[in-house]
This record gives structure tokens, C-alpha cells and sequence, in this order.
């Protein structure tokens, strides 16, 4: 898990929580005000996480005060839970979350408005198409290996089906042309 910081101000956020499964790559990207409080981060966690895939046996982050105080890790001794921490300086040792957050940045680049108030209006479909894309080694999505299935997208459910009406063909012409 890793925070993105310093962002401009939208929709009360100011920051973005990071966290990536180590095994299918699937991430979570969650907005969270800039001035998050460390239980701010739990409820946050146990909201976007933890209701859908559990609690981690482990999770490495950075040395964010929010993750190395008390709180932080009292609560994940009480949910048997380790925290590992990468080396100070040295962020290859959570390099996952930190690809993750270059890739995420680089697609809120693209993608936000030119004042930049609007990222986190952005940040679930970047979520979606982040777990959408196959890597080049598993040859899977993190949609297929932590669900074992694709989702299904716009563009997926037109192709094969031409329809009975000139319009329907036409736009699927034009979705297929633009893959």
C-alpha cells in the first residue's frame, strides 16, 4: 500500500490510497482527503479492501506515519496480520505499488480536465481499466486471476452480434476499427 499525495483538491480529496494484491496485480485506488488520519486510512481500507477480498496476511508499504504508528499496527496484530515496511530511500522493495502509481499518474495525466479538479471522478474507471489489461507474462488480466473471469466492456459485447438494424452494424464497425 502507498499513498499518492500533493494532488489537487477534488471532490474533498486530496490524495489517492494505493494498494496492489501481490499474486493477481489487481489494484485499488482510493481517494482519500489529504489530512488522513490513520483510522481515517482503516475505515477506508476495511471498506474498499477488506469487504471484498479479506483481510491480508501481510501487506508492505512505505514508512507513512499513518502505516508505522500505533494505531496502524496494534490493529493488524489484532487481526493477525503483518505489516512489512520498505527500506527508507529505497522504494524497489514495494516496486508493485510503486509501477501501479506511475501507471496511475501517467493515466490521470492523459485524462484529467485542464484545471485538474476532476481526478477522482476518474479514479474508478481507471481502477477498471488498470485490472483490465493482460500482462505480458501471465498472459492475464488481474480481473481473470482474481476472479477468474474478463469482465465484460462495452467493446466486448458488441463483437459477434451485428444486430438487425444499418445503425447497430455502423457503431460496431466503429468499435472494432478504434480497438
Amino acid at each position: 500500500m502507498d499513498f499518492i499525495i500533493g494532488l489537487p483538491k477534488s471532490e474533498d480529496s486530496g490524495s489517492i490510497i494505493v494498494g496492489v494484491d501481490r499474486f493477481s496485480k489487481y489494484a485499488t485506488f482510493i481517494a482519500t482527503p489529504t489530512d488522513c488520519t490513520a483510522e481515517e486510512t482503516t475505515r477506508l481500507f476495511l471498506k474498499h479492501v477488506v469487504k471484498y477480498w479479506g483481510l491480508p496476511k501481510f501487506i508492505i508499504s512505505d514508512r507513512d506515519p499513518r502505516f508505522t504508528g500505533k494505531f496502524w499496527t496494534e490493529l493488524f496484530k489484532l487481526m493477525s496480520s503483518e505489516l512489512h515496511f520498505s527500506t527508507s530511500f529505497h522504494p524497489q522493495t514495494n516496486g508493485q505499488t510503486e509501477r501501479v502509481n506511475a501507471l496511475l499518474k501517467l493515466y490521470l495525466r492523459y485524462f484529467v480536465s485542464a484545471n485538474q479538479k476532476d481526478w477522482a471522478k476518474l479514479l474508478d474507471i481507471a481502477q477498471f481499466s488498470y485490472n483490465l489489461q493482460r500482462s505480458e507474462t501471465t498472459n492475464k488480466s488481474p480481473f481473470e486471476l482474481a476472479t477468474r473471469q474478463q469482465p465484460l466492456t462495452p467493446h466486448t459485447l458488441t463483437i459477434g452480434y451485428m444486430g438487425r438494424s444499418p445503425a447497430t452494424f455502423k457503431i460496431h464497425k466503429r468499435v472494432a476499427r478504434a480497438s
